[in-house]
């Protein structure tokens, strides 16, 4: 039978089941036999006189203020429409939900996991033995009539609850918390691919959270996290462009959060990947950005970003808006607790700030450099794989600009050969190259021996 036939005989059921007094089970069987349904479901759908979308709705609303919202694909009018018409049947999951929404037990809709219950065929039934509350016969004849116009602002109504109620429980996000936490400890320890290959299932499962829960900020910033690790590996590998779009997302997610510190972070990366770059004017750009934006909070990430404008101010040749950044990073830091200080990744420790002072003074030449190196040195454990060779290439530019090209080269061998091969990042290399370079318009020989014992 086509769908309109059905319509048109179902409607006219309808109009019997309220002038006889049926009750909802009558009438959905008497439906059933007269529009020749292929299921039950089907007939409980007619029988409320709604559309498929209109039972979706309903579901999901339901699973919803049940706090278990559906997906953002499921149920969809496709699936609905094979369940009614017997090519495949809902989960349980669903199942439950269509017998809270047409107010019947699983059996009477066909869905039970036990034989479903056979139906009259030929007339109208008679009222079951068992007895059925006037309650729900009120209630669903009720709903039968629903005039459209309502239907639609109830439906819609429930479609923004569900889309309020999407919260991710506090348990998950700890979790996810600890996830990302594990990931950013493991910087620095395992080769990066390693670590993004490791990070890859886990980053897949935060973006499908933070697209059905869109509005927790806490898992907002759990994303920008995750994603401002995976822009910094990208930065050691010289992944240019990768961590500049992996570092827009965690900005965006940063942005979400509402979170300032975070925000700060990402402006920072962003900075940090522009240093080392072709431009580090861009540095000055992203750091005036973030302050206008954020403005003066004390922050771990706010004094990391001042001494990275200390050191792109440097690098420019701007000695006194060098010295004045490197002073504001000091001025924040003085500010932070011990735990802003401290906080893996994201804090700004005092061996960084001094490591930052010593690049600092090693690139405007300043005779103080040498013991500021010896001070960030210090603060380093001998097998940290980036910072401290980084400090010690530092030392090792400085020794040549003083016309000690030797020793120069003797200083970044070690610095590249006491970090083992595996960890040895693209940004290191570059940086070692860059130095062997200059260290050839002094001494061409000394330069070749850095090339053989630490580049080739």
């Amino acid at each position: 039978m086509d769908p309109q036939s059905r319509d048109v005989i179902s409607a006219e059921l309808r109009a019997t089941a309220a002038a006889e007094d049926w009750t909802p089970w009558q009438l959905v069987q008497a439906i059933h036999d007269k529009a020749e349904t292929p299921t039950l479901l089907m007939a409980w759908r007619l029988a409320a006189g709604q559309t498929q979308a209109e039972v979706i709705a309903g579901v999901r609303g339901l699973a919803a203020d049940d706090g278990q919202p559906c997906s953002s694909t499921s149920p969809s009018i496709p699936h609905y429409s094979k369940w009614e018409n017997g090519h495949g049947l809902p989960g349980r999951f669903y199942r439950r939900y269509l017998a809270l929404w047409f107010r019947c037990p699983l059996g009477r809709l066909g869905l039970a996991d036990e034989e479903p219950i056979v139906t009259l065929v030929g007339q109208v039934p008679e009222a079951p033995t068992e007895p059925e509350d006037d309650v729900d016969r009120r209630q669903f004849f009720s709903l039968a009539a629903v005039t459209p116009v309502v239907w639609s602002l109830d439906s819609t109504r429930s479609r923004m609850e569900a889309g309020l109620r999407r919260v991710l429980p506090a348990g998950d996000l700890e979790h996810w918390a600890d996830v990302t936490a594990g990931h950013v400890a493991s910087y620095g320890t395992m080769p990066p691919q390693t670590l993004l290959q490791t990070l890859t299932p886990d980053l897949h499962e935060i973006a499908d959270l933070a697209d059905r829960y869109p509005h927790q900020r806490e898992l907002h910033l759990i994303a920008s996290r995750l994603c401002g690790l995976v822009g910094a590996v990208s930065t050691d590998l010289e992944q240019d462009r990768t961590a500049r779009d992996w570092l827009h997302t965690a900005k965006r997610y940063g942005d979400l959060s509402g979170n300032t510190p975070q925000r700060y972070w990402v402006a920072m990366a962003q900075a940090m990947s522009a240093f080392y770059g072709p431009t580090p004017q861009l540095v000055i750009t992203i750091v005036g950005r973030a302050r206008a934006t954020l403005g003066d909070t004390p922050s771990a990430p706010a004094a990391q970003l001042a001494g990275l404008a200390a050191r792109a101010h440097a690098r420019l040749g701007h000695h006194e808006l060098a010295a004045r950044e490197l002073d504001k990073a000091q001025t924040i830091a003085d500010r932070l607790t011990g735990e802003q200080q401290a906080e893996p990744f994201f804090g700004f420790p005092p061996a960084e700030l001094t490591m930052y002072s010593s690049q600092v003074l090693s690139l405007i030449g300043d005779s103080g450099a040498w013991e500021e190196q010896t001070k960030a040195l210090a603060a380093y454990p001998d097998d940290d794989p980036l910072d401290r060779p980084l400090i010690l290439l530092d030392r090792a530019r400085y020794l040549a600009g003083q016309g000690e090209p030797d020793q120069a080269a003797t200083v970044a061998a070690g610095a590249i050969t006491a970090v083992p091969a595996h960890l040895r990042v693209p940004l290191l290399m570059t940086q070692a190259r860059q130095l062997a370079d200059a260290i050839a318009q002094r001494s061409p020989r000394a330069a070749a021996e850095l090339r053989e014992a630490a580049l080739m």
